[in-house]
C-alpha cells in the first residue's frame, strides 16, 4: 500500500468520516457526569482530531511529496538514506577554470560601502533597485567573520548567490536552512574559503511564482534581475572577486532549477552551481505561465537541451532522488544529455523526498565538493 496511493489516502478519509459519525450516534450515551462518561467524551473527541490531522497531514504530503514512500518516511526518522554518486562530462576540477567568451559583473577597485544595520551574526538587509531589470527586490547579505576588521580590508571573498524555493523568501536560507552556519563550519574545517553568501528575493511581485526567468515585455524579468542586476550590485559594493571561478550558485526546488539556468545560461559570471532537489526547466504554477514549453523563451530554458547541443564549461553539484517526481525525471534527462565541457557530480538518493530535511543534510557534501573542485573557492 502506497503513502502516496488512493488506497491509503482514501481509507483515511472514510476512517475520518466513520469515525465523526460514530461519535455523533453514541454521544447521547456519554452524556452523564460520571468519571467513565466524561473520559469517554474526552476520547471521542481526542480520536477524531487526530484523525482530521492525520487526514490533512497525509493529503499535504500527497501534494507536496515531503515524504515519497513508506522507506522514505524510515529513512528520515533513521536518519538513514541510501546514495548514488555519478559524474557526467567533463572534469570538475577543471571546467570552471576554462576561458568563456562574455564579461562578468565588474568588480569595484574600491567599492562603495553601503550603509545598512548589521546583525551581531553578519548578517545584513538591503533593498536594491536593478537598473536592467527595472526591479526592486529585497537582497539579504551574510557577511564572513572578519569582513569588517581592520585586519582583512584588503581582503576579498568569494561569491555564493543562494536562490530559495517556491513560496519562500530569502530569510530561510538562514532561519530554516542555517546555510551561514553550514558554512562556517566548512570554513572552520578548512572545507572551503570564506565566501560572501548573497541571496536574493525572487518572488517578484510577492507570491508569484516566477521560477526565475524572464517574462515577456511587461512582465517581470526576473532572470536579468538574478544574473545581472545583483551580480552587478555587490561588485560595485563588496570587497569580492571577479572571476567566474570565484562565482557559484545554491539552491533547493525552485531555486534549485535557478542555481542550474543561472550557472548554465551565464557561465561568464558563474563557474559552478549546486543544485538540491531541482529540476531542469521551469514548471510554473496555475496563476502565472508566461510562455510554454514549445515557445521560443519555453526552448531556451530547457537546460537539457542546452548542454546537450552548447554545453558550457561549468561544474553542478545536484541532488534528486527516483521518489522526488518535481525532481527526478528532469534530472534524468539532464544526466543523460549533459556533455563535456560541462562537468556533474550526481548524488541519486533511492529514497527521498521533495523536502528541505533531505537538503540539508547534503550541503555540508556539497559544500566540500564546491572547496575542492572550484578553485575560486579552495581554502
Amino acid at each position: 500500500m502506497s503513502l502516496i496511493g488512493p488506497i491509503f489516502l482514501d481509507g483515511i478519509i472514510v476512517l475520518t468520516v466513520a469515525a465523526f459519525v460514530a461519535v455523533i450516534l453514541i454521544w447521547p450515551r456519554l452524556t452523564r457526569p460520571s468519571a467513565g462518561h466524561v473520559a469517554g467524551r474526552a476520547g471521542a473527541l481526542v480520536l477524531v482530531n487526530a484523525l482530521v490531522l492525520l487526514t490533512a497531514a497525509t493529503q499535504l504530503n500527497a501534494t507536496y511529496l515531503f515524504f515519497a514512500s513508506w522507506a522514505d518516511l524510515r529513512g528520515a526518522m533513521n536518519g538513514h538514506l541510501v546514495q548514488t554518486s555519478l559524474h557526467r562530462g567533463a572534469g570538475e576540477a577543471q571546467a570552471a577554470d576554462i576561458a568563456v567568451a562574455g564579461d562578468p559583473a565588474p568588480v569595484a577597485a574600491h567599492p562603495v560601502a553601503l550603509r545598512a544595520p548589521t546583525t551581531s551574526t553578519g548578517l545584513v538587509t538591503y533593498t536594491v533597485h536593478g537598473a536592467l531589470s527595472g526591479l526592486t527586490g529585497k537582497v539579504l547579505v551574510q557577511l564572513p567573520p572578519g569582513y569588517s576588521s581592520a585586519a582583512d580590508a584588503n581582503r576579498r571573498y568569494p561569491v555564493l548567490e543562494a536562490f530559495h524555493g517556491y513560496p519562500s523568501e530569502p530569510q530561510n536560507w538562514i532561519t530554516y536552512f542555517h546555510l551561514d552556519q553550514m558554512v562556517d563550519r566548512a570554513v572552520g574545517q578548512h572545507r572551503i574559503r570564506p565566501p560572501l553568501i548573497v541571496m536574493p528575493a525572487i518572488e517578484i511581485p510577492s507570491g508569484v511564482d516566477t521560477e526565475g526567468v524572464n517574462g515577456l515585455p511587461g512582465e517581470p524579468q526576473v532572470e536579468t534581475w538574478l544574473t545581472r542586476d545583483v551580480p552587478d550590485w555587490v561588485g560595485q559594493h563588496f570587497r569580492v572577486v571577479g572571476s567566474r571561478s570565484s562565482w557559484a550558485t545554491v539552491g533547493y526546488s525552485a531555486g534549485g532549477f535557478d542555481a542550474a539556468m543561472a550557472t548554465i545560461l551565464h557561465p561568464a559570471q558563474y563557474g559552478a552551481g549546486i543544485v538540491l532537489g531541482g529540476y531542469f526547466s521551469p514548471k510554473f504554477g496555475p496563476f502565472y505561465e508566461p510562455f510554454t514549453a514549445s515557445s521560443p523563451q519555453g526552448r531556451y530554458y530547457d537546460l537539457a537541451a542546452t548542454v546537450a547541443h552548447h554545453p558550457p564549461p561549468v561544474s553542478l553539484w545536484l541532488e534528486t532522488s527516483h521518489a522526488d517526481h518535481p525532481s527526478y525525471s528532469s534530472s534524468a534527462q539532464f544526466l543523460g544529455a549533459v556533455r563535456a565541457p560541462t562537468a556533474v557530480h550526481a548524488v541519486v538518493l533511492q529514497n527521498a523526498g521533495h523536502r528541505t530535511s533531505v537538503w540539508m543534510a547534503l550541503t555540508p557534501e556539497a559544500l566540500r565538493w564546491l572547496g575542492e573542485n572550484i578553485r575560486g573557492f579552495r581554502p
